[in-house]
C-alpha cells in the first residue's frame, strides 16, 4: 500500500483520531508525540540560527546559554549544562568560546575555592537582552496561528509534560546501569 507521507505529516486534527487510523494503515514514528516535539524543537533551533547567527554572530546553543546563565545569574559549568539540556562537554565548549569573546566571565566560588562560578559579564547581560527581545518575536511568529488563550494553554500543557517526563526519566536513571547512563551522557 503507497503512502502519502506528506499528507499524513501535514493532516491536522485530533491525535486520538489519528490513533485510531493506525488501525487502518501500520503505525509509524510520525505517530509519537516525543518525535512531533523533537521535530518541532529541531525546526524551532533552525529558526533562530537563521535569525541569530547572522545579526548577532552566536549559535542557538550559544544563546541557550547565554539566557540560562541569565536566570541562573551565578553557577558552575555543571549546573549550567544541566539547565541548559547542553552535554558537560559540549558545554565546556561553548563556555570557553563564549569567555574568550568577552560574554561570561568567571568568579571565584565562596563555598569551594577549588571551582570557579560562570555569570554574565556587561556584554553578556546587554547581548542576552537584545536576542531575548529578538526571541520573543519569534515566538509570536512560531505561535501566530493560535489564540492569546490556546497559547497559554499549550504553555502549561507543554510545561506538565515536562513535569511528568522529568519524573519518569528520574524514574528509569535509578534503575539504569552505569553503563547505561554514560552513554547518554555521550549522545
Amino acid at each position: 500500500m503507497t503512502r502519502n507521507h506528506d499528507d499524513l505529516d501535514s493532516k491536522a486534527g485530533d491525535y486520538f483520531k489519528r490513533r485510531e487510523a493506525l488501525q487502518e494503515r501500520e503505525a509509524d514514528i510520525r505517530d509519537l508525540f516525543s518525535f512531533q516535539v523533537q521535530r518541532l524543537a529541531s525546526l524551532s533551533t533552525r529558526i533562530a540560527a537563521l535569525s541569530i547567527r547572522p545579526r548577532y554572530g552566536i549559535t542557538p546553543r550559544e544563546w541557550r546559554v547565554i539566557a540560562v546563565l541569565k536566570y541562573l545569574e551565578k553557577t558552575s559549568l555543571q549546573d549550567l549544562a544541566k539547565h541548559s539540556g547542553v552535554l558537560k562537554s559540549q558545554m565546556s565548549r561553548t563556555v570557553s568560546a563564549l569567555i574568550e569573546r568577552g560574554y561570561i566571565a568567571k568568579a571565584a566560588n565562596p563555598e569551594d575555592g577549588r571551582s570557579i562560578l560562570l555569570q554574565l559579564s556587561a556584554e553578556g547581560l546587554e547581548l542576552s537582552s537584545k536576542v531575548l527581545e529578538d526571541s520573543f518575536r519569534r515566538n509570536d511568529e512560531m505561535l501566530a496561528t493560535l489564540s492569546h488563550a490556546e497559547q497559554q494553554i499549550l504553555v502549561e500543557l507543554l510545561r506538565r509534560v515536562t513535569q511528568t517526563s522529568s519524573k519518569y526519566y528520574h524514574e528509569l536513571k535509578s534503575s539504569a546501569s552505569q553503563s547505561d547512563l554514560k552513554s547518554i551522557e555521550e549522545e
